[in-house]
């Protein structure tokens, strides 16, 4: 049997009132009449114990009042209102605004009260809004601002706070980031937003899309191999790599793996790195995973690759060569040492001093620039207390 009750104009409940619908909550609706307010103060929680509350359809105003820290819990409360270029639109203050430039149509908002969770387990806050519109629902750029009550937070962190999408009811959710958050309010505002549909609050830590299961990396004969799994996915577009060492610490991108969309099925990437710096004793490696609207969403923990130290006194092969305006001279050294680094004619006579100096053991590199040399070849010799190593060069102009 369905039991509809009428709420009087302004119903005001506060920690010394509480209300139970009976018989079972499954089948109770409860509808407030048209310009009137159900407040809940000082504090106080009216779970519906999964009942809906309906504030009305279009042309009515009846609302909801959260004051003073209380809030609905349970079941649903959901309104349907005409939204024409709504700026900061608040359906039947049911705590979220909407911000659009196009004409929304009669637009059904309703708000839950269950924790959303991803495939991969993680969990948003205690609230949803599915929020849809009638018309003009796409190419929206459109504005959201997500109010939320201290007690739903469900181990989340107001300052980890983003938004999360899911066009499917909740099966699969799409992280979209944020604008701005305010802890004091209690609120997350996000711009830019192209389409309309469910909404929760999850954290920028542990969030929605990807379950990584392992990221690995290994040195090869090709350069640094990183490998990495994931044990679900949802609207993932692929990963991309990143890099840096410890002198730089900055992030560049040095690659992009693309993702399998949404599967709860084990995924295996890879990825080589065949340009490590040649100055670099190790690398730090991360991931960034990317959904299919090409929002950043993710980065995981850094992965640091120790590279092989030199074992011997060695000069490399110098790129360009031959060289018309300048080459790069590579070298290697097992341990502290004084080193000269000298340009020399086929007639042994020195030409240019490069590097004439005490230096660390490791991998070096010097830059040489054909300037007053004549076209024809050349040796490069490089000196240490150890050995001495040469290697012929040509300057072609």
């Amino acid at each position: 049997m369905r039991t509809r009750c009428f709420l009087p104009l302004s119903l005001l409940l506060g920690l010394s009132l509480a209300l139970t619908v009976s018989p079972p909550a499954a089948a109770q609706t409860l509808t407030v009449q048209n310009g009137g307010t159900v407040e809940v103060s000082n504090g106080g929680t009216w779970d519906l114990h999964g009942a809906t509350a309906n504030l009305g359809g279009t042309g009515n105003t009846a609302s909801i009042r959260e004051t003073d820290g209380a809030r609905f819990a349970g079941g649903t409360l959901t309104a349907i209102r005409t939204l024409n270029a709504p700026t900061s639109a608040d359906p039947a203050g049911l705590g979220i605004a909407i911000t659009a430039s196009a004409n929304l149509g009669d637009v059904t908002v309703t708000r839950g009260h269950t924790i959303q969770t991803a495939p991969n387990g993680n969990e948003s806050i205690e609230r949803y809004y599915d929020v849809n519109p009638s018309q003009n629902n796409s190419g929206l750029s459109a504005e959201l601002t997500f109010t939320y009550n201290d007690a739903e937070l469900n181990g989340r962190t107001e300052s980890d706070l983003e938004f999360f999408k899911s066009t499917d009811g909740g099966a699969s959710w799409s992280e979209e980031g944020f604008d701005s958050r305010d802890a004091t309010a209690n609120t997350v505002t996000l711009d830019g937003i192209a389409s309309l549909s469910r909404w929760t609050l999850g954290g920028a830590s542990s969030p929605l899309p990807v379950e990584m299961a392992s990221f690995e990396g290994a040195v090869t004969d090709q350069g640094v191999r990183l490998t990495w799994r994931t044990a679900v996915e949802t609207n993932n577009a692929g990963f991309e790599v990143e890099r840096t060492t410890p002198n730089t610490h900055t992030w560049t991108q040095v690659g992009f793996v693309e993702g399998h969309g949404t599967t709860q099925s084990t995924t295996r990437y890879s990825f080589t790195d065949d340009q490590i710096p040649y100055q670099a004793d190790s690398l730090s490696y991360r991931l960034k995973q990317i959904d299919l609207n090409r929002t950043q969403t993710e980065s995981f923990e850094p992965l640091d690759i120790a590279l092989s130290r030199p074992t011997q006194v060695a000069l490399r092969d110098n790129a360009p060569n031959p060289f018309a305006h300048h080459t790069t001279v590579r070298y290697e050294l097992p341990e502290d040492g004084r080193v000269r680094l000298a340009l020399h004619d086929l007639l042994g006579r020195q030409v240019k001093t490069l590097v004439e100096e005490q230096q660390s053991a490791g991998r070096h590199q010097v830059r040489l620039y054909a300037r007053n040399l004549a076209s024809g070849a050349y040796f490069v010799r490089l000196s240490t207390r150890e050995r001495t190593e040469t290697m012929r060069i040509t300057v072609s102009r």
